[in-house]
């Protein structure tokens, strides 16, 4: 492969087969649709969708001290995690900007693993490394991102699914619990997280194991789906997207993300500056609008109080569940956003706190 050229997940091939248009998403090629996206979206909140999430980053921490050296470099308080429970958190830089946004697992004892998002992989990899190298810390970084692949699977029947592929009965895992199972001699990582608002699992897996799960799964009836499927779900349940809502610039308090800052836990890295932050209060706020005329928010499109630009569109598409154009905008604090300007018009739009429908997790079992 050309060094300049895309980096390629264990299915590419697969996807190929099944008519996945494929694009050079955060150096990785990927599809960003098979037959439709709307088929695709559909799918998933009616049956089963599957996605190729190889792109992310697998990071494992080892050592006695692995679960307190991410403590020192994550807003919440990952100690606090039970084992084989998952927390979502960010990685801020000494400003209080968002470095990352990603995924803790805690395992058994002290040993942890993340998953990063695939854009910021080498940046959070090395920001690790250097702190660890810089403070001397006993620990091991690795990056298993290339050794492994990582399927999602979601979906109202994501469970039967899943648990028919893996001859597991997950109807009694909780949301964001994680466990290992062996599958034909083969360790598999089974979270009950995901990105779509569905109840879904994501597996991790060695790459021979990853293909065997994606054709099992198509074989079961799931839906493959790409990137632009899973974008327009995740913007209906108004989760934040790095690069979008999240920067190194960004305010987390201002995105609303304010109930994964720890404040009162031991110093960690962005400590200092997210409680000036937070102290000053918000210039800004990450609000929901749902256009009331026909029309499709886009990334960086204006929005309107009266005749006054008042913010900016972070996140926008088509929702097909509400069957209008929706919207995440980060927008003046206090006002009240009347419109998006779409090519010159103003298009009115109402202010709706997300998610922009209802979301399935809230369903899913509590921990036993």
């Amino acid at each position: 492969m050309n060094p300049a050229s895309p980096l390629q997940t264990c299915l590419s091939d697969l996807h190929r087969n099944c008519g996945g248009r494929m694009v050079d998403f955060a150096g990785w090629e990927m599809p960003v649709q098979y037959e439709s996206i709307q088929k695709e979206h559909m799918a998933t909140r009616s049956s089963v969708g599957i996605f190729d999430v190889g792109h992310m980053g697998r990071i494992c921490i080892l050592g006695e001290k692995a679960l307190d050296f991410v403590n020192r470099l994550v807003t919440r308080n990952v100690t606090a995690l039970q084992a084989h429970q998952v927390g979502y958190t960010l990685v801020c830089n000494t400003e209080g900007g968002v470095q990352d946004d990603i995924l803790v697992y805690r395992g058994e004892g002290s040993t942890v693993s993340l998953v990063v998002n695939a854009s910021n992989r080498q940046k959070i990899l090395q920001w690790f490394q250097e702190y660890r190298d810089s403070h001397g810390d006993d620990v091991e970084i690795r990056d298993n991102t290339l050794e492994t692949g990582m399927i999602a699977v979601q979906g109202p029947g994501a469970e039967i699914v899943t648990g028919h592929i893996l001859r597991q009965d997950l109807s009694r895992m909780g949301y964001y619990r994680w466990r290992e199972v062996s599958l034909l001699g083969t360790p598999v990582c089974v979270s009950r997280t995901g990105y779509t608002g569905e109840d879904g699992f994501e597996l991790s897996a060695p790459p021979d194991m990853i293909r065997k799960m994606w054709l099992a799964l198509f074989s079961a009836g799931a839906e493959p789906c790409g990137l632009g499927a899973r974008d327009i779900l995740r913007l209906e349940m108004g989760y934040p997207l790095y690069g979008h809502e999240l920067t190194e610039q960004t305010n987390p308090w201002e995105i609303g993300l304010g109930r994964v800052i720890d404040l009162g836990k031991s110093d960690f890295i962005g400590k200092t500056a997210l409680q000036a932050m937070k102290e000053r209060g918000i210039s800004k706020r990450l609000t929901g609008l749902v256009l009331k005329e026909r029309g499709i928010p886009r990334e960086g499109y204006p929005v309107l109080a009266g005749d006054k630009h008042v913010g900016i569109v972070t996140s926008g598409g088509y929702s097909l569940c509400r069957k209008a154009g929706i919207a995440l905008a980060l927008v003046e604090a206090g006002c009240v956003p009347e419109a998006v300007e779409i090519r010159g018009r103003a298009i009115p739009a109402a202010v709706e706190k997300p998610p922009f429908i209802p979301s399935r997790v809230k369903a899913i079992p509590k921990p036993k």
